[in-house]
């Protein structure tokens, strides 16, 4: 079976096979890579962000929450956040502060840093 396949059905369908199968791919460029020359983190995001499109605070909590497979109710009442408001945050039309990102945070099981 593929590795991209393999991945995809081990992440339960949850990532697109397009992307895996790009991050496949530059995994291999730079498996492959010769230079000597280090690529910085910043320089290695932008081109990830290039490649996979840049990914929102929206889609990090959905990407969480179905982690934890709980839906945005669920999340509200665990985060004590109400569910339009979550709801607002993931399709990108409400920002979101640290202390909701610290209460989200919690309920997802991740650090609030990476809401942010």
């Amino acid at each position: 079976m593929n590795m991209a396949v393999k991945i995809h059905k081990e992440l339960k369908n949850e990532v697109d096979l397009k992307i895996i199968k790009k991050i496949l791919a530059v995994h291999e460029k730079l498996k492959n890579e010769v230079d000597d020359e280090l690529v910085s983190i910043d320089e290695m995001k932008a081109y990830m962000d290039n490649l996979l499109g840049e990914r929102t605070v929206g889609d990090a909590i959905r990407a969480y929450r179905n982690r934890e497979e709980i839906t945005q109710n669920e999340l509200a009442i665990k985060s004590r956040i109400k569910r339009q408001h979550i709801s607002e945050i993931e399709r990108g039309e409400r920002n979101i502060g640290v202390t909701t990102a610290k209460k989200l945070a919690k309920a997802l099981n991740c650090n609030y840093k990476s809401l942010l």
